[in-house]
């Protein structure tokens, strides 16, 4: 399985706008520049996190033999809705990118509650709709399975998964770093489709807790006024300067875990590629972050594999 190696980058234009906007959740402009200009200086040098570093990383590897021929499974297209910063949603996208199978992607407002209880009963992503099958599915691995293993949607290419726990281990260990890096960064403009618009973004800060606080409690307009939601998550923009050098540590501690750029474990393409890239993609989204030479090159590569683009471009 050969597939050529290209990194789809978002445009100059897109970055400018992402850096240009000052007042990320309506709560102190002041403190908003506070924290990019804490990350740009990081960026710049004043850390381990050199500017020439972000560079090499938005290059593409060099090209590689082609992908399989694109497959055209039926008419209408299938149809994947999803959100685009959400790792369940891009595993789903994922085996449609490393399959070439052609499909339809449609992000959904992160406030449309209307389309997925159509679809499948509640508000969930990702959703498969196959419309020349009449079959719709919900669960982002197993659509992962249904396309893998459809004998018409070509060969198996995924290995089972081979229960990485040191992999587990190190998610675990740093999950709460990231999430305090990624979630404010998320709706701190509206360019990811799905926070295109204020509610949707209302909404996703709402829903979504804070490190330290517990979703119950967090979600409880009794307890959290939206006004104190949109602080913690400019508190925890602020801390971009103190945050960072524990993600970038981490990153360099998964290094020895990736077996080499083409999969993360021994023996090929996996379902543990599956999990892993989707989750590291979000990471993308934080200026200032170095990966080191191993787990850059596997983000590259999963990249133009799968055909989902990094944020590297207009990361924040």
């Amino acid at each position: 399985r050969n597939f050529p190696s290209f990194t789809m980058m978002r445009s100059l234009a897109l970055l400018c706008a992402v850096i240009a906007s000052s007042d990320a959740f309506s709560v102190s402009p002041v403190g908003l520049r506070a924290g990019l200009m804490s990350s740009r200086a990081i960026s710049q040098g004043r850390t381990a996190a050199p500017l020439a570093a972000l560079s090499m990383q938005a290059a593409a590897p060099s090209l590689s033999p082609a992908r399989p021929p694109s497959l055209v499974p039926g008419s209408p297209l299938p149809r994947i809705y999803v959100y685009d910063h959400c790792p369940f949603c891009v595993r789903a996208r994922m085996i449609f990118g490393l399959k070439n199978i052609k499909h339809e992607v449609r992000f959904m407002p992160n406030d449309d509650v209307k389309t997925p209880t159509d679809l499948v009963g509640k508000k969930i992503a990702p959703i498969l709709e196959m419309p020349y099958l009449g079959e719709v599915m919900k669960e982002s691995m197993d659509i992962v399975k249904r396309i893998d293993e459809d004998p018409a949607l070509g060969t198996p290419i995924l290995r089972p998964a081979s229960d990485r726990a040191d992999i587990k281990a190190w998610q675990k260990a740093h999950a709460n770093t990231f999430r305090a890096l990624q979630r404010p960064r998320y709706v701190m403009t509206g360019l990811l489709p799905e926070f295109a618009q204020a509610e949707a973004r209302e909404m996703f800060i709402k829903n979504h807790q804070m490190v330290g606080y517990e979703k119950a409690d967090w979600k409880d307009d009794s307890k959290f006024t939206q006004e104190q939601r949109k602080a913690e998550y400019q508190k925890a923009l602020e801390q971009t300067a103190s945050l960072l050098p524990q993600a970038n540590a981490a990153l360099n501690d998964l290094e020895a875990l990736i077996f080499s750029p083409e999969h993360c474990s021994e023996g090929g393409l996996s379902y543990d590629d599956i999990d892993l890239f989707a989750r590291l993609r979000s990471i993308t989204i934080i200026r200032g972050i170095v990966m080191p030479p191993k787990v850059n090159a596997y983000m590259q590569t999963m990249s133009s594999w799968a055909d989902i683009p990094l944020y590297t471009a207009m990361a924040l």
